[in-house]
Parts: C-alpha cells; sequence; structure tokens
C-alpha cells in the first residue's frame, strides 16, 4: 500500500512538472492564473505514523502553478511553497487559519487542518486577483 502511494505521489509530480512547461503570460497584468492541475499530497512521515500529509505549491511569474487544492476534512497539510519570483507572496487560506509570507527566491512552510467539508479559496495577500485557488475539502 506505502509503495502504491509512492507511485502515486511521483505520477503527480510528474503531472504537476509537465503542467509547469506552458507558455509565459508574465507580460499579463489582468488575467487570472491558468493552471488548473490539482496538487497531490504525499505521507510527509517516511516511517508510517504522523498521519500528516505535504503539498508542494509554486509561484512564478506572480501565479500558482496549481489553482486546486483537494483535501480531506480534520487531515494535517503541510503547504511547501516555493517563490521563484523575485517579489514577495504570501499563502492565505482563511479557513484554515493558513498565513505564511515567503520572501522572493525562498522557500517557507505553513501546516494547518483542513476544516469541513466544502469549497474554500486560498490565496497571495499580495496579489489576491492573479494568485488564487480553490480548496475542495470532502
Amino acid at each position: 500500500m506505502r509503495n502504491l502511494r509512492l507511485v502515486g505521489a511521483l505520477v503527480g509530480m510528474l503531472i504537476l512538472a509537465a503542467a509547469g512547461c506552458g507558455g509565459d503570460n508574465s507580460g499579463s497584468s489582468g488575467g487570472n492564473a491558468s493552471a488548473t492541475t490539482a496538487a497531490s499530497a504525499t505521507t510527509a512521515a517516511a516511517g508510517g505514523g504522523g498521519g500528516e500529509e505535504e503539498i508542494k505549491l509554486t509561484a512564478k511569474d506572480i501565479k500558482w502553478d496549481t489553482t486546486t487544492l483537494d483535501l480531506t476534512s480534520g487531515t494535517s497539510y503541510t503547504v511547501e511553497v516555493t517563490n521563484d519570483d523575485s517579489v514577495e507572496h504570501n499563502f492565505t487560506f482563511e479557513k484554515a487559519g493558513a498565513n505564511q509570507d515567503v520572501e522572493g527566491g525562498e522557500d517557507a512552510k505553513v501546516t494547518f487542518t483542513a476544516p469541513a467539508a466544502g469549497s474554500y479559496e486560498f490565496h497571495c495577500k499580495y496579489h489576491p486577483q492573479v494568485m488564487k485557488g480553490t480548496v475542495t475539502v470532502t
């Protein structure tokens, strides 16, 4: 079962990497982020136990590489945000109390527990019109 999860996580990461190879919209100032690939969550604890899930999210060209997060209610998640831009970004998921700044060129992590089932928004508080996405909690 653990090997199946690992294979699934690797396939998800490859899909995300391939989706990130699309065209460059950095000259656009008013559109919304075009990536719609769901972020895959992988078990962070290598030796089993813990039950914490990790999600990798990248900010590049003032947009998220993923605009859809699928979570399970009551599960603990750590979002690792990689900021590939030179400007500061932020990951905010208000319903879960997550709010983490990420300086340009740096990484940061924020941990939270997924709220009750529903559809919510995550965004960058510095660029909320173009850096936003949907969190679906089941």
